[in-house]
């Protein structure tokens, strides 16, 4: 579960519609809480996905000591990641916060079918120190 949330986050630099989808399911939901002014925003994985295809921007997002939780038996497995997490955009530490990750056994592979993250403005400390 671990290494599909963290092959999610590389899909974020690579922007590729195609790593993507080797990790997640797109018709998933996601709530987007950013820093303000920004508003909150609900969206499928697909929407998302396509947004950031077309960024020109530079992204790069890390999670740190993640909880996994895994429930279910079976074939039907489901569990969740939450860990902190700083987005870098250009270089420069944009935004931190928690980042959830929802994930079933899809055809026998774990895929992020939901995500919900809760942001902030770093702190200058945070801007240097989680560069």
């Amino acid at each position: 579960m671990l290494s599909v949330t963290t092959g999610f986050l590389s899909a974020l630099s690579s922007k590729s519609r195609s790593d993507f989808d080797r990790y997640c399911v797109r018709a998933g939901g996601m709530a987007l809480f950013p820093p303000p002014p920004a508003v909150p925003r609900f969206c499928t994985i697909g929407s998302f996905v396509e947004q950031i295809s077309r960024l020109r921007d530079e992204i790069d997002e890390r999670i740190w000591d993640p909880e996994v939780t895994v429930s279910g038996d079976g074939g039907m497995g489901f569990g969740f990641v939450w860990a902190p997490f700083r987005a870098k955009v250009n270089g420069v530490v944009n935004h931190v916060g928690v980042e959830l990750f929802v994930l079933h056994k899809v055809g026998g592979e774990w895929k992020v079918t939901g995500m919900a993250d809760s942001c902030r403005v770093p702190t200058e400390e945070e801007r240097v120190s989680l560069a």
